[in-house]
């Protein structure tokens, strides 16, 4: 006579948690029109958007924030796109330390990695050129 048991284990659901809390990445501020962004305030961490959870710690105790305007461009790339001509995007690595995929304009001084940006804003548009003068 056989004594196969059967076991069975169920673990338990996960359940997704929204993070961002708005898609707009632009908001208002004393200083004026700039990335919103969110700081976690158990482990320190910087994210772009408004967040309602932290992305490193999971944590829901979060602070709104303006990010910086400036930072270094990581790198880029330009995309051909049908008859629309080129578009160059590229990470920037914000001061702060928060990474953000962004457009760029070139103007007069072409784009290269490891050279300062500043953000731009043009009504609910943003970009990133390189700072005047360096």
């Amino acid at each position: 006579m056989s004594t196969d048991t059967v076991t069975t284990s169920e673990a338990a659901v996960s359940v997704p948690i929204a993070d961002l809390e708005a898609d707009s990445l632009l908001g208002s501020f004393p200083e004026g029109q700039r990335l919103v962004g969110t700081r976690c305030d158990d482990c320190g961490q910087g994210m772009i958007g408004a967040r309602i959870v932290c992305s490193s710690c999971v944590s829901r105790n979060v602070s709104r924030i303006a990010l910086p305007t400036s930072g270094v461009l990581y790198s880029f790339t330009r995309l051909r796109v049908g008859g629309d001509g080129v578009r160059t995007i590229g990470y920037v690595d914000l001061d702060g330390g928060v990474r953000t995929l962004a457009d760029l304009r070139e103007g007069a001084t072409p784009i290269q990695p490891e050279m300062s940006v500043e953000l731009h804003t043009e009504g609910d548009d943003w970009y990133f050129s390189p700072v005047a003068g360096e």
